[in-house]
């Protein structure tokens, strides 16, 4: 065995991948667990390829052809084990993944058993000597390929991930894998005979080291000590002056023993001077390199004292000082609990290195809270188990604290107030924190709970502009119509966007008491219906009626046991984790019910005080709205029923009208329903067919009920009654769709009709039905003047003046219609 300088470059790879097994191999992470197994496949190549070179340089024994083909092979295994384990990482599924086992396994065959890649190869004065066989190039070229696609698919990877953490970790993979790619080349040149590939494969071990200790490459987490890493430089600057000195010996071994004790004195002090700068300097690219990115202190606390007073913006403001402190102390996980309001306690606002969506409140009344705001100190871990103060804490409370787990709880004061509460979780290192670090983060703290408070405090105000702004626009909304279905869905809409809860349903009370879904509105497709319209079920009838009674409003919480399920379906509970039930009242008139409905756990969003304010507001707006259009519509029922009594009137003047109505409004609502007309279209043509002529209640009896035709001057007046009645029915908001198509229902199709003289689609649709509907029904009434045309002269009439009187269309509807009939 040859033990010596150029033997120890594959023994430190072999030490280095090893210990990158181990750490693979020991990981606790749960997470990428088929990646790991990839991974270990690539280390396991890279160690027998380092063995083997290992044991060739060492001249361990006299097969050095052996174990230089083993070590051609650990090359090529490599290749292959480092393809599969980039395809596991990126989640590529490549068809022909089988193809390169299969190259892996004739490789190992040709290499290990057979000249035609190796022929042979010898040690000679600390050199390897070595022939290629006739296929290295055919075996070798596959396998640089695959390192060259594997680097390809990385870098790919590299540029198509937002994801900073990732690219981190992707970084070092490529930079280890590229050197491997480039330095494996000098195989095929005279340089081959020295381990320079080997030196290279070093380098990617400590990048790839590098990438676990600094970004926990593959979620590996290794927890390492100052000392332990302090120690490397030792080891190899004690490695590289026992070198010396052992060269030394060989050069003065012809001395005798007294000049070569004085020579080799005078060597060890002469290295030990010039290795203690290079010891210094390592142990600095340690501390830059593992411990810290901006490790002084001092300059973090300058840092963010002077970028925090700039900011306004809460968020911006705690993830700024959670990165930089979890980056300068090297802190696992770090957290903020900031007050809500008065009563509302701490709500967990940010977080670094905790469970992506984990949300914890503490109340005001919560023994650490409690604890801080009296002792405004730093209130430490160990103190939670042994103080007698916090043997209250209930289960989940102690449950919470876990999931935070913190180390110290420092108190963010502002004028002796506690407005929020800093946890810091334990060191990557393990190590404990001193009065040193204590010290730096209670002035972290003080010097940064300003900030904190300016940035919430503007954050609270910027939230009640929103809200006052969300409010103003509710306003106008409902300041803009009076009809109730539009009133009650424009509050159902601002209430869920304004309150910001998942859904809002607004009841209103019928005649015999029960409670009806007038309308409703949830931030995304949970139900489409929500029970609108329908009636409330009778279960929770009691619950409104209290609310109705008492004139207060109620949360309810979902109920997990099984009696209580048919209650939590009926308060839509199944999409819900609380409810709020909020009465609406105008001074002392019970107008309904607005349920807000909230699927968010109340630890995260509850109704708390500052909701609950927003909520009387918007119930007000709400309540004084509702009892303004409920008022509206009472009027416009009673604008109508006078209006049907007008229409009944002209009826009872004019005989011949008797039955025409209600004859025309079958006839309308046949021919709409070819035209699909939907039932709000369908509802005004029934209006229009019903009081078509109510106008005529402006035209005199004599005229009207004249027996013989009408005088030119007469026929002026009675012209007048479709204007009449359009400007009767105009001011009614119900009618306003109806009121057009009444004025122009004696329009002809070719513009020479009465009141306007309007031409074909000029005319309303619904006026040009209405016109072929009269027409016929008028042609089959019996007149003062005339008698009844009769069913087939009429339906001459109307062929013979399609295109002239009436619309062609229309006509040829109506006549399929009538046939029908």
């Amino acid at each position: 065995m040859n033990f010596n300088l150029i033997s120890l470059i594959p023994l430190i790879a072999l030490f280095l991948y090893g210990g990158l097994y181990l750490a693979t191999t020991f990981s606790k992470a749960s997470t990428q667990i088929h990646e790991r197994n990839a991974f270990k496949g690539y280390l396991t190549m890279m160690m027998l390829w380092s063995l083997a070179a290992f044991l060739l340089l060492a001249a361990i024994d006299n097969h050095p052809t052996f174990w230089f083909r083993l070590m051609a092979f650990g090359a090529v295994g490599s290749a292959v084990t480092l393809v599969r384990f980039v395809r596991t990482v990126t989640g590529k599924h490549w068809v022909w993944i089988n193809w390169v086992y299969v190259y892996g396994v004739v490789s190992f065959i040709l290499i290990l058993f057979t000249p035609l890649a190796i022929k042979y190869a010898v040690m000679e004065n600390m050199e390897v000597l070595y022939e290629f066989g006739e296929m290295i190039f055919v075996i070798a070229t596959p396998g640089y390929f695959l390192n060259l696609f594997s680097l390809f698919v990385l870098i790919n990877r590299f540029r198509e991930t937002d994801d900073s953490i990732i690219r981190n970790r992707l970084r070092y993979l490529i930079l280890g894998f590229a050197v491997i790619l480039l330095i494996s080349l000098v195989n095929f040149t005279p340089l081959g005979k020295y381990p320079i590939d080997i030196a290279g494969n070093s380098i990617t071990a400590i990048l790839i080291s590098y990438a676990i200790l600094r970004h926990q490459l593959l979620d590996i987490k290794v927890i390492v000590r100052k000392s332990v890493l302090y120690s490397l430089p030792t080891i190899i600057i004690s490695t590289i002056y026992f070198l010396i000195i052992s060269l030394a010996f060989n050069l003065i071994s012809t001395y005798s023993e007294i000049e070569i004790f004085g020579l080799s004195l005078i060597v060890a002090i002469l290295t030990a001077l010039v290795a203690q700068p290079f010891r210094d300097k390592a142990q600095s690219i340690i501390d830059r390199l593992f411990f810290r990115e901006k490790y002084d202190s001092s300059l973090m606390l300058q840092r963010l004292s002077s970028r925090t007073a700039l900011v306004l913006d809460l968020d911006q403001v705690t993830n700024m000082i959670l990165k930089d402190l979890t980056e300068t102390l090297y802190i696992k996980n770090a957290a903020f609990f900031l007050k809500r309001g008065k009563g509302a306690g701490y709500y967990l606002s940010a977080q670094i290195g905790l469970e992506p969506f984990i949300k914890i409140r503490m109340s005001e009344n919560h023994p650490i809270a409690l604890w801080l705001s009296s002792h405004k100190d730093v209130l430490r871990k160990n103190e939670l188990d042994v103080q007698p103060y916090f043997k209250s804490l209930w289960r989940k409370e102690r449950d919470d604290l876990e999931k935070l787990n913190g180390e110290l709880f420092i108190p963010l004061l502002v004028k002796t107030e506690l407005v929020g509460i800093f946890v810091i979780g334990p060191k990557r290192s393990e190590q404990g924190y001193s009065q040193d670090d204590q010290l730096t983060l209670t002035t972290l703290a003080n010097q940064t709970a300003v900030a904190i408070e300016n940035a919430r405090l503007y954050k609270i105000e910027q939230d009640r502009r929103a809200e006052l702004t969300m409010l103003f626009n509710m306003s106008r909304q409902l300041v803009a119509t009076d009809d109730v279905d539009k009133v009650v869905n424009t509050i159902t809409q601002y209430a869920t966007i304004s309150t910001n809860v998942t859904y809002s349903r607004i009841l209103t009370p019928d005649s015999s008491g029960s409670f009806i879904c007038r309308a409703a509105h949830s931030v995304r497709d949970i139900d489409p219906s929500l029970g609108i319209g329908k009636v409330e079920p009778e279960i929770v009838s009691e619950i409104y009626r209290n609310v109705q009674n008492s004139g207060k409003f109620v949360i309810l919480e979902k109920s997990g046991s099984p009696s209580s399920e048919e209650l939590n379906q009926a308060l839509f509970l199944g999409l819900a984790t609380s409810v709020c039930i909020y009465p609406l009242k105008v001074v002392d008139e019970f107008m309904g019910l607005l349920i807000f409905g909230e699927e968010r756990r109340t630890q995260r969003e509850p109704f708390d005080a500052n909701k609950m304010q927003l909520i009387s507001l918007v119930a007000d707006q709400a309540g004084s709205a509702l009892r303004r259009s409920n008022l509206h519509e009472q009027l416009e029922e009673s604008l109508i029923e006078t209006v049907i009594a007008l229409a009944n009137a002209v009826e009872a003047r004019d005989t011949y009208t008797e039955d025409h109505s209600a004859r025309m409004e079958v006839l309308v609502v046949e021919v709409c329903k070819q035209l699909d007309f939907p039932e709000e279209e369908l509802q005004n043509m029934r209006w229009a067919a019903h009081l078509h002529d109510i106008g005529k209640i402006g035209v005199p009896d004599h005229i009207l009920r004249k027996p013989s035709s009408l005088t030119e001057e007469e026929w002026v007046a009675m012209k007048e009654h479709p204007k009449i009645g359009s400007k009767i029915l105009a001011p009614i908001t119900k009618m306003a769709s109806v009121s057009p198509i009444i004025r122009s229902h004696h329009e002809k199709f070719n513009g020479t009709g009465y009141p306007d003289g309007l031409e074909k689609t000029q005319i309303p649709l619904g006026a040009r039905i209405l016109t072929v509907v009269d027409a016929y029904v008028a042609m089959t009434d019996d007149r003062h003047y005339r008698k009844s045309l009769g069913h087939a002269k009429a339906l001459e009439e109307l062929i013979n003046n399609k295109g002239s009187q009436f619309d062609p269309e229309i006509v040829d509807i109506f006549l399929k219609v009538i046939n029908k009939k």
